[in-house]
């Protein structure tokens, strides 16, 4: 069974996730900022709590809250162009699952670019598509107060 975004806003988001994700992974530079400028429009600060929570949900497919560690070893083959290397401050991004923080402050295109960057390393190092993580996460935030892990637990690879 499948949870396809239902508003057009969510639509948007997922089309825009995916697809920078799978143009920072092809060295596409234009479209990856394509996809920052697609998801500046969104709704602040919903679109950064989903791209938090999808973050959240592929460190949890890389193991137990708090063993993410940086450098993210990126499987070979997934030669990312110098403009896609990430920093270790993007880790910084992930809560740690602490449900009871604030919402997601809203950021600029700076900000967008390094949680689409994040999201982008998390899934070449899990090896998975974004999209399903994607999906849980727009169960999570738009629908339910509840942390997005434990919604949708059929969608989730584990391991």
């Amino acid at each position: 069974m499948s949870y396809p975004p239902n508003t057009p806003a969510e639509r948007a988001l997922w089309s825009a996730v995916v697809a920078g994700v799978r143009a920072a992974g092809a060295s596409d530079r234009a479209g990856f900022e394509a996809a920052v400028s697609r998801l500046q429009r969104l709704p602040r600060p919903w679109a950064d709590q989903v791209l938090d929570h999808t973050a959240e949900l592929l460190a949890e497919e890389l193991g137990p809250p708090g063993s993410v560690h940086w450098p993210l070893t990126v499987p070979p083959g997934a030669a990312l162009a110098p403009w896609a290397r990430a920093d270790p401050s993007l880790l910084a991004l992930l809560s740690r699952h602490d449900h009871g923080r604030p919402a997601a402050a809203p950021g600029g295109p700076e900000e967008t670019t390094r949680r689409l960057l994040l999201l982008t390393h998390l899934a070449l190092v899990a090896q998975v598509g974004v999209g399903a993580f994607l999906d849980v996460a727009l169960v999570g935030a738009g629908r339910s107060s509840r942390p997005p892990s434990g919604l949708v637990p059929h969608c989730r690879l584990g391991r």
